[in-house]
């Protein structure tokens, strides 16, 4: 068990190097004018990524920086994954014109504020902290971290049960998104819940369609798409999916963790 944990330890200090890379060649290469959806995917998607892992080790401060980093680009996510949306149903020209013009002026913002160059010496200087000791740190902290998450999570379940407004749905939605990133550093360990990681994902996809849609429609009205009839169709359904959650939330929790409402598998 000790030789697993430290080979776990080795590898998880191989992912942070590999991961912070990976996000300075993304960056470096929409600074200098890739244009591409997939490219700034992966940039938030690592940095994510390192953000989780910042948590996990304690580097608040750092980790707060680096979410900051990510929200920098969150209007130019939305507008990229909206036209990938209109593209689906084979929305009208005009539309989809219009999108990509707004997408071309966040761009040309992003460009202007040197945005991806300030957001590159963030990740050099905060995104690879120092590796904690002794080796089987993550597994000690990651386990005393359930606890935590489960009392947040569980009072952000009641309130969201009690008010299914998008704001609440939302917040539950980043505490999940959270709780799933730290827990896919453990994935290869012997403390490891890929039942949880896998579930915490279906939440955060069924909020996360609810949120997207919720500001597609806000754009579809204030561009004056003419696809707005049918946005508003799948935001209304998204809606319900996403209201339904909580309640599947506590289910699903209680019958994974007991009555406790744990996020830990005895072992």
């Amino acid at each position: 068990m000790a030789g697993h944990t430290l080979q776990t330890h080795l590898a998880g200090q191989d992912r942070v190097s590999r991961y912070r890379t990976t996000a300075l060649h993304a960056l470096a290469a929409l600074a200098a004018g890739d244009r591409r959806p997939k490219t700034l995917h992966r940039l938030r998607t690592h940095l994510r990524r390192l953000q989780a892992y910042l948590e996990l080790v304690g580097e608040e401060d750092s980790a707060a920086i680096i979410a900051r980093s990510v929200s920098r680009f969150s209007r130019l996510r939305t507008l990229h994954v909206f036209d990938q949306y209109l593209d689906r149903f084979d929305a009208p020209g005009r539309d989809r014109r219009l999108v990509t013009q707004r997408i071309r002026a966040v761009e040309g913002k992003l460009k202007k504020k040197r945005t991806y160059r300030k957001v590159e010496c963030m990740v050099e200087r905060h995104a690879l902290p120092p590796t904690p000791a002794p080796s089987d740190w993550m597994g000690r902290h990651l386990i005393a971290l359930r606890h935590r998450h489960a009392d947040r999570l569980r009072k952000l379940i009641a309130q969201a049960s009690a008010d299914p407004r998008r704001k609440t749905l939302h917040r539950l939605r980043l505490m999940i998104k959270s709780i799933r990133y730290q827990e896919e550093w453990a994935l290869d360990a012997p403390y490891a819940r890929p039942d949880l990681v896998a579930w915490l994902k279906q939440a955060q996809t069924v909020l996360g369609e609810y949120e997207e849609l919720a500001q597609f429609r806000k754009l579809a009205a204030k561009l004056r798409l003419k696809s707005q009839a049918l946005i508003a169709q799948d935001w209304r359904r998204a809606r319900d999916r996403a209201r339904a959650m909580p309640a599947h939330l506590h289910e699903r929790i209680g019958t994974l963790t007991g009555r406790h409402l744990r996020l830990l598998r005895t072992r």
